[in-house]
């Protein structure tokens, strides 16, 4: 299953943050970017959630402050990234 409109979780995270994909590293958060707000992560959430099909538990949303948190948890959903 591939996210409609993107390529990858990368290219999700790169377009809601708007910064480019090769600016993303597994410890890209809010603590290393200054792009990545409070705002910001819902509306990954929300993106994510609708690129591909899923849904994320409050706990879930709560639990991710990097990229390679939030690509575990996608990956746990049988979601390739």
């Amino acid at each position: 299953m591939s996210a409609v409109g993107f390529d990858s979780l990368r290219a999700i995270v790169a377009h809601v943050l708007e910064i480019d994909v090769a600016e993303i590293t597994d410890d890209l958060g809010p603590a290393t970017s200054g792009q990545w707000s409070s705002l910001r992560h819902i509306q990954l959430v929300a993106a994510i959630e609708q690129a591909y099909d899923i849904r994320l538990s409050p706990r879930e949303i709560r639990s991710f402050s990097t990229y390679s948190e939030l690509s575990e948890i996608v990956a746990s959903k049988g979601i390739t990234t």
